[in-house]
């Protein structure tokens, strides 16, 4: 699979997914249902790759996955699922996703002192004027505790924009490092729903369930994350993160669908402002040089 294709099947379930998760918790689901349902069936369909192939990840590897795990699996997917409860669905993949290529631009600068080209730097302002438009709207709307939801989705796509920028530095290949990090997000959450909610699954109806396993365990718990990394390799973190222009706006759209929550005209703008600025930083790479697929960008193990 191509590095282009890889990133739109990331697109497209980063799309539809705040769609599905938040139809989840105002419906049958408590936050922790949804999140062991997308650990602990990643886990299973993971487990038989990692028994085969334990003995060749590294030492390093597992070390690595700790924070990796925190950056994409169980820290940021608490701030995402926990956000819906207050937030649409359209503002999860405004200020999620589609803010993630300011955060790869400043945390890149801050932590990993990549120089930014003047086009990028142009993007991550577009992109924050989107994220305060859009704070301005929570607050003067009819319930402001949606700030805490949008406060959860701007803190979940920093973590993101970390594990992409350590995923291009560590070199991780792009199942071992989803492998890892699904299994030990599992080992946090499995514990925890047992402890805090047992028995909760056995009263959701088999239909609403079978289809959020889909989404949590199958769609985002392993194919996206899968093609996520494989993007990261093939393209580098910085085109990685800005080809999600398209999210914010196809989220939108489907929310509106499938859920009613039909955007205000300052929300439309936000959402507009924020895909606008990241395909501005999209256009070029680091220093101001065109991005590419050169043998410069580390391929998979």
């Amino acid at each position: 699979m191509s590095g282009y294709a890889a990133a739109v099947v990331v697109v497209l379930v980063w799309a539809a997914y705040p769609v599905a998760t938040r139809a989840g918790v105002l419906g049958s689901f408590a936050p922790q249902d949804l999140m062991l349902l997308r650990f602990g069936f990643g886990a299973l369909l993971f487990l038989p790759w990692v028994m085969v192939h334990a003995r060749t990840i590294s030492r390093e590897a597992w070390l690595r996955g700790i924070p990796l795990t925190v950056f994409q699996g169980a820290g940021m997917a608490a701030l995402v699922i926990f956000g819906l409860q207050y937030a649409p669905a359209n503002h999860a993949a405004a200020l999620g996703p589609g803010v993630a290529p300011a955060w790869v631009v400043l945390l890149g600068f801050l932590l990993f002192s990549k120089r930014p080209s003047a086009r990028m730097v142009i993007g991550a302002a577009l992109c924050a004027t989107g994220v305060i438009t859009l704070a301005v709207s929570s607050a003067s709307g009819a319930d402001p505790s949606t700030l805490i939801g949008d406060a959860m989705f701007v803190a979940a796509s920093a973590l993101g924009s970390l594990y992409v920028l350590q995923m291009r530095s560590w070199g991780l290949s792009a199942i071992q490092a989803a492998a890892i990090v699904t299994l030990y997000s599992a080992l946090v959450i499995i514990p925890w729903h047992l402890w805090s909610a047992p028995g909760a699954l056995l009263q959701v109806r088999p239909f609403e369930l079978l289809w959020q396993v889909l989404w949590q365990g199958v769609l985002i718990g392993c194919i996206a994350l899968v093609a996520l990394n494989h993007a990261i390799a093939r393209l580098g973190p910085e085109r990685s993160s800005a080809l999600v222009a398209l999210v914010p706006a196809l989220s939108a759209v489907l929310g509106i669908l499938f859920l009613g929550e039909i955007p205000s005209i300052s929300e439309i703008a936000a959402i507009l402002t924020i895909s606008a600025g990241v395909t501005i930083g999209a256009s070029r790479d680091y220093g101001g040089r065109p991005a590419s697929s050169s043998a410069s960008i580390k391929r998979p193990a």
